[in-house]
């Protein structure tokens, strides 16, 4: 974990899959299950989210051993997708996960 906003998380884990968007280095958003439910929808929803109220996100999410996998940088880069060039997306982070 390289931002301070996030190291909270080292001392109390979220679940594997959890995720944290870090909104303008300020405010973490924690979303249960993100990694395990994207899909279109929640993507969209997501998106949404992160535009209306952010210019610069962080996603980080909780796994074993903060150890990302394939599918977590394909969640990235969909989300990266999503918000387009109004939104600066910072490189994928993972947690601990409890």
């Amino acid at each position: 974990m390289t931002h301070p906003a996030l190291s909270r998380y080292a001392a109390e884990p979220v679940r594997d899959g959890d995720a944290v968007l870090l909104l303008d280095d300020d405010v973490c958003l924690e979303l249960e299950g993100l990694a395990d439910s994207w899909d279109d929808e929640v993507r969209a929803g997501t998106a949404r989210i992160v535009r209306g109220t952010a210019r610069r996100v962080l996603l980080a999410i909780a796994r074993p051993g903060a150890e990302l996998r394939p599918e977590d940088y394909r969640l990235w880069r969909e989300l990266h997708q999503s918000v387009g060039a109004q939104v600066e997306v910072l490189p994928v982070q993972a947690l601990p996960a409890a």
